[in-house]
This record gives C-alpha cells, structure tokens and sequence, in this order.
C-alpha cells in the first residue's frame, strides 16, 4: 500500500499511542510481518526542549513498521513539524530500543535557535539533543556559515566539525561553486553554544581562496554575541613625527553592560603609546573613562617650543557620560585633563583629538515651550602654540534658559529668556594689528595700515581677544510679538521688548609692546595698550519695532511664486557702556541674509544693538513642476538715528568692516536652487554700498546620487586690516565619493588657499566592502595657511570581517 498522507494533532508525550496506532495499522496489512501501512507514523516526546503538549505533524510518501526490530521508516518526501523542529529528509528511520533517528538524503533540519543545517546523512537522539552528522553545511540566522566533513552534536550545546569551515560571507551568486571572499579552514572546529565561543584548531585563513596566514589556535564569539572579549583589527599609521605605527586593540567584556578596550601603538620615532577606555551602561545612560600615555623615544622631531617636543611623558585622562534623569531632563559631562596642550591631537586620541574643543559638565531641560541649560566647561585648543593654549577661558557656569507663553488676552505670544555667563582667564589674549614703525624708520615689508599718529599708538589698531581676570554678566529679557492678518493681504507685526543687564568684573591686560625705531636702528621695546576694568553695574535696553510682510503669490499651469517684500523699523536708545565692558561672547558677526532681519546682530549677549534701524528686503520662493525650486533674498540695513553701535569700539573692534558700521550697509543677497537629479546649488554675497564692490561671497554646491555624491565650496572674504587680514582670502574645497563598482568606493576631499598657492587640506581613501568584508586604504595631509597648528599627513589601512572584527566602519575625509 503506497500513499501519502499526514498525521496531525497528536500530543508529544503520548508515544505509547503511537505506537498502538501503528500496531494497529500493521495488523491490518499483515500480522508479525514487515509491510508498509500509511504515513500515520509517529515519533517520540521531547520533553527536554519541547512543551509536553508539542504536536507532531508527519509527512511521507510510505511508512513501514518492523515488529522484530522494534523500526519505523517512512520514505518519499519524508516531512516532520514538531513544535519549532522541522525536518524534510528522502527517508528516515527511527529505533525505538536505541531511540535514535536517522535522517538519510538531501536532510534538512531547522532548529528553534534558527539554525538551518543541510546534510547527507543525521543521526541524532530522539530529543534531537546530541547527535553525529555526515557533510555538513549550517546556516545561522547571522547569516554565518559552517561546513564540515563531520559534525558531532554533545551535551545537548557543544558541536565538533572535524574538517571545518567557517565564513560570514554568502555565496557567489553567479558561481556558488568558487571559495567565498574569506573563510578559515581548520582541522577541528568547536562551538560551544553554552559559553558562546568558537574554537579553531589548526587553522588557515584563507582570501578568496587563497591561504595567507595560519594560527594553530584561535577562538571568536558566538555569531549570536555582540559582545565578545578578543583582540580587534590592527590599524596601521604613519605620520612624520611620530613614524610608522601599528595599533593593537584587545576588547574584554567585563559584564552584560561594561566593557574595556585596551590597546598598544608602537611608533617607530616616539615608542609605545598605551591606552585603556572603560564604558559602563546604566538603564538611563552610560559613562566612559580613557587614558592614554607614552614615554616620547625622540622630542627632536617636533618643532622646539612647542608641547610636543618640551615634554617627554605625556599623557592624558578623559571621561564622557550622559543621563536620562527624565524624559525633559538630560545630565553628562565630557572632561579632558592632559599633561600638556596638545597631546591628544598629536597621537589621535579616539574622541579626544579635535584642535578645538570643549571640556564640559551640563544639565539641560526641555519643555513644551521651555529650555533649560547650565553647564561649566574649559575650552581647550591643542595646537603647537604653547601661548594660544593658554589664553583660553573657564565658563564656571554658563547658563541659558527660554520659555514661550502665549497670551490669548492681548494675542501673541510672550517669550522670556535668561542669561547667566562666568569667565575666568589667567592669561591676557591680544593681537597686534599691524607692525608698522615710528616715524624715523620704515619697513620695506609694511603693508599694513600705520596704527600711529605722530609717535602715539592708535588703540583703535590693538584687538583684545580675552582679558585676564574674571568676569561675570546676568542678563534677562521679555519679547512680546504677534501679527495680523489684514484685508489687503499686508501682514504686519509688532514687536516689544526689554532687556537688563547685570555685571562684575576685573579683568585687565598689559597691552603689547612695539620696537621704536629711530634712523632704522632700534632703540627699545614700548609698552602700550594697557586697560582695566573693575567695578560692577547694570545697562539696560528697551526695544519697539514694526515688521510688515507683503507676499504676494502668483501661480501658472507648471509653477508658483511668492514675492515678499519684507520692512522692518526698530526704535531704541543708545547702547550703553561701549568698550566699557569685557566683550567674551559677540565677538563673530558676519552680515548676511541670515541675519538681514534680526532685531539684534550682534552674536552674544555682551554687546546689544542701539539707535533706531531699518531694515528692508524682499524675498521670492519659486517652485516648478519636476521638483525644481528657487530661494532668494536680497535687502539692506539702515540706521537712521542714535549712535550706531557697529561703528563704536569695542575691545575685540567687533562692527568694523562687517558693512554695518556706516549709516547705509553693504547690500546682502542670496539665491539656492534645488534639482530632483540631487543637484543642490547656493550662494551668498555681501557688497559695498556704493560701488557693489565684493566684500564677502560664499557658494556651495551639493550633489546626492545613487552611485556618487559630493560638493564643491568656495569662499572670499576681502581684507580686513583691522581684523589682522591684510590681504583678500580666497578658499575653495571640495570633496567627492564615488561607488565605481558594486563594491569599491573611492573618496576624495581637497582644500586650495587661492590667495597663497597652498593646498590646506587633502585626503583619498578606497575602500572595498561588501557583507563580510571591508578594506579601507587612506592618506591625509593638513597644511592650514590659517591655523597656527603644524602641518601633518596620516596614512591609514583598516581590515574589517564580519563577526571577527570591527566591521564596515564609515570613513570621514571631510565629505
């Protein structure tokens, strides 16, 4: 009797039912003889990994009983489900006395973990717990893959693959027959499931096909591990002063939510760089500490003066760690101490080796309509410039906080916001302008605007970047605006507000000294450009103002357009206490369409815009069928009574030569456009007011492709003498990646000095990744025309493997 058939919806523990069901079955055919019944067939409980209520599901083409020796067969087709086990096999033999079954031709088995294994022949306990199996191939659900000539199955957790293979990599599509891109091949493989390692004994790695290395024993986590203690991929270095160097990570797991990496560098110029980096993660947030130190082998190398070469043990600690104290409220810090200033950018510390950064506790609170900040922090810059490093200030606090209320009684909407800053320096931070001489000699290499008048200097010519001493301001304002709608589609809006300050400080600097020349012979150093300021106040400022916007929307069959002019008025009294007070956080202003219609440019809260201004645009939006769209902007700045604050010195000389200092500003302007091909264009540009002579341009262009991207930058910024940029700047960069084949991608990245023929920064890297192996080869170089930092080239290679190594890891050459 041949048929097919299934048997469902019997209980696993219910074997001794089975077994009368087949006995049952048997006696129909034939009485004490072998011949073959239905596939109603049944096979034992696995109470050890199964519910004791699991229902065996069997499929098979014929399934025969031996009463004598106590055999179940079943061929064609052969299909078990039991409960997460599933089973298709061309036969398959149970014996009962031995409990063991046997699953012979084209065997598939699908385990609970996911686990798929493919072979020709299993021969497993009835629990499936323990087993032996002949050619062998096992699938992970990682997509990680083992083979094996033979494969034993212990202890229920333990497999042995005798003749192993292992590979995170999938098979060639084309040609499955061809080595997979890495593989290793050992003499024995163990996995131990129950302390989720790998063990390989007498094993070859092998790229693409090709043996290139041997270990005679290693081990690599579980493929289910994310975490695993072992060592990471080396990276490779180079770098003028510090040599060739090779970086050795080693990661240990220490619990389920910490973990240390500890690492060795040795460079060929300095010696052995060591570092350790501790991470702990909490149910709210997490905290790390790293330190790192070396003993330098040759300070000769670095320039003289600087930290590099005076200090020969160097080293550092830093900690970052951030909270979730609520769903508003965010506690963390990042802290970096050092035994000099530039010691984590010469060695490229890990997350420590910015030339600007800042070392900082904070507390921040977001509301609905609310913003809360405090924090303390040190500004650090990491250059070679031993005095720079020292000019830099500790904000102990700075504070900055913002609501938003609306006020449905009068309309609108109230807006309160503070202000709290603390600075402390111990180190004055001034530049000298120009270096032009007394009357009575001259230098053939002037080219500076002369900073005397007779024989007394102009302190108009002297910037004070940072005093020395302690400051601190305390400022609070109330904004009220609203805006209304009226029939002829004119919007306008008032404004009003007022704001107080108040302050203590006593903070000085020596000024500068300048050689007195007499007949070209020098005869001493001058000092000059001594202040002080010690004492406390307050200052106040009150604001009216009146913004009317008038857009106006003109619509076709393929597009729309909006043409807004936009004018604002904005009545205040002077500003009080100009060059009076320590200026810490104003000290940037660039003017542009940005900030055309902000009621006060200055950037910080040392300095507050006085008189009464107009200011007057007119901004148009276009969009057009395809997904093309224009933005532009263009207007001008009046100031039309009182004293013009950009046209008053301060300490740092902030207003001068921004195009705001005179009654009529430069003109500002600027236009983007957008394409759906991922071509994304714009530019900006500031200009005299009487000669549209260019002062300040900016253009940038960005291109987003499936295969390609990149963007192109340039910059212009005329001189500013009084800023100490005596010629015109000129700086274009740009950067590139391409993906030239389904794996390669290429990156590159240059910024050119036009003004100096000096190439600032460059970098190229290729890179080869794909879903089991990465490769990155790049190089570097930095020549800043601008910064006071030294110049440097870096040359990198990173190996990556899939569940080996730190894998795939994105690469930033300034794209």
């Amino acid at each position: 009797m041949k048929s097919r058939g299934t048997f469902a919806a019997v209980p696993g523990a219910t074997w001794l039912r089975l077994w009368a069901i087949l006995l049952v079955g048997t006696m129909l055919c034939a009485f004490g003889g072998v011949s073959p019944v239905s596939a109603q067939a049944g096979l034992p409980a696995v109470p050890s990994v199964q519910d004791k209520n699991a229902k065996l599901f069997l499929a098979a083409d014929t399934v025969t009983y031996d009463t004598k020796g106590g055999a179940v067969t079943a061929t064609g087709g052969v299909q078990i489900d039991y409960g997460k086990y599933k089973l298709v096999a061309r036969r398959l033999i149970y014996n009962q006395k031995t409990r063991r079954l046997i699953a012979v031709g084209d065997v598939q088995l699908q385990q609970p973990d996911g686990n798929l294994i493919y072979a020709d022949q299993i021969d497993v306990t009835d629990d499936f717990r323990d087993g032996f199996i002949e050619a062998l191939r096992l699938e992970t659900p990682e997509d990680t893959r083992f083979a094996a000539a033979q494969a034993v199955r212990e202890n229920g957790d333990t497999t042995v693959f005798e003749r192993g293979v292992y590979t995170a990599c999938k098979p060639c599509r084309e040609h499955p027959e061809r080595a997979p891109l890495w593989q290793i091949k050992a003499r024995r493989i163990i996995w131990d499931e129950k302390e989720k390692v790998i063990r390989y004994y007498g094993a070859h790695f092998e790229l693409f096909g090709a043996p290139i290395a041997y270990l005679p024993y290693f081990q690599s986590p579980d493929p289910t591990v994310k975490r695993k203690s072992g060592f990471l991929a080396p990276n490779f270095k180079s770098s003028s002063d510090l040599g060739y160097g090779v970086r050795v990570p080693y990661f240990m797991v220490v619990n389920d939510s910490a973990d240390v990496t500890v690492a060795g560098t040795y460079y060929t110029k300095q010696g052995f760089l060591a570092e350790a980096e501790y991470r702990q993660a909490f149910d709210n947030g997490m905290f790390t500490i790293k330190t790192a130190g070396i003993i330098q082998q040759d300070q000769d190398t670095f320039d003289a003066n600087t930290p590099d070469a005076d200090n020969k043990a160097r080293g550092m600690i830093g900690t970052t760690g951030k909270f979730a104290l609520s769903d508003r409220w965010t506690f963390g810090w990042d802290v970096l101490a050092q035994s000099d200033a530039n010691f984590s950018n010469t060695y490229d510390i890990e997350g420590y080796s910015s030339s600007r950064r800042a070392s900082e506790i904070y507390l921040t609170g977001l509301g609905n309509q609310s913003y809360f900040d405090l924090r303390a922090q040190k500004f650090d810059y990491q250059t070679d410039d031993k005095e720079i490093a020292k000019e830099q200030p500790y904000v102990l606090p700075s504070f900055d906080y913002e609501r938003i209320e609306q006020t449905p009684d009068i309309g609108g909407e109230l807006k309160f916001e503070a202000n709290l800053a603390s600075i402390y320096r111990n180190h004055d931070s001034v530049t000298r302008i120009c270096n032009t001489y007394l009357s009575g000699g001259t230098d053939p290499e002037d080219d500076c605007v002369a900073p005397f008048s007779g024989n007394q200097f102009n302190p108009d010519y002297l910037r004070y970047n940072g005093l020395d001493g302690s400051y601190t301001r305390a400022t609070a304002g109330l904004e009220w605006r609203n805006s209304y709608v009226l029939p002829s589609g004119l919007v306008l809006t008032p404004i009003g507000s007022v704001r107080g300050d108040l302050y203590t400080a006593d903070m000085s600097s020596d000024g500068s000294t300048l050689p007195f020349y007499d007949a070209g012979t020098e005869i001493t150093d001058a000092a000059f450009g001594a202040v002080s300021i010690d004492g406390s106040g307050g200052r106040g400022m009150a604001t009216a103002a009146l913004e009317a916007r008038y857009p106006y929307l003109i619509t076709t069959a393929h597009s729309s357009h909006v043409i807004e002019p936009i004018a604002q008025i904005i009545a205040r009294p002077n500003e009080s206490k100009i060059g009076m007070l320590p200026n810490e956080d104003a000290q940037t202003l660039v003017f542009s369409t940005a900030n055309l219609f902000s009621l006060d440019k200055f950037s910080g809260y040392d300095r507050v815009e006085g008189g009464t201004r107009a200011n007057v645009g007119l901004k148009y939006s276009g969009s057009f069928d395809g997904g093309y769209s224009i933005d532009a902007v263009v207007g001008q700045s009046y100031h039309l009574a009182g004293v013009n604050s950009y046209a008053q010195r301060d300490l740092s000389l902030v207003g001068y030569d921004s195009g705001l200092e005179t009654d009529v500003s430069d003109y500002v302007g600027s236009v983007s456009f957008g394409m759906p091909s991922g071509v994304s264009v714009g530019t900006q540009g500031r200009f005299d007011e009487k000669d549209f002579a260019l002062r300040r341009a900016d253009f940038f262009g960005s291109y987003e492709g499936a295969r390609s991207s990149g963007y192109v930058a340039y910059s212009f910024i005329a001189a500013q003498p009084i800023y100490g940029s005596i010629e015109d700047q000129n700086q274009i960069s740009g950067g590139l990646s391409l993906k030239f084949d389904q794996n390669w991608t290429a990156y590159g990245s240059v910024a050119y000095d036009i003004k100096n023929d000096n190439v600032i920064r460059s970098g190229v890297a290729v890179g080869w990744a794909n879903e089991c192996y990465s490769m990155l080869l790049a190089y570097e170089d930095e020549n800043s025309s601008y910064s006071s930092d030294s110049g440097s080239s870096t040359v990198m290679f990173k190996v990556g493997l899939r569940t080996l190594t730190r894998f795939n890891e994105p690469y930033d050459i300034g794209l």
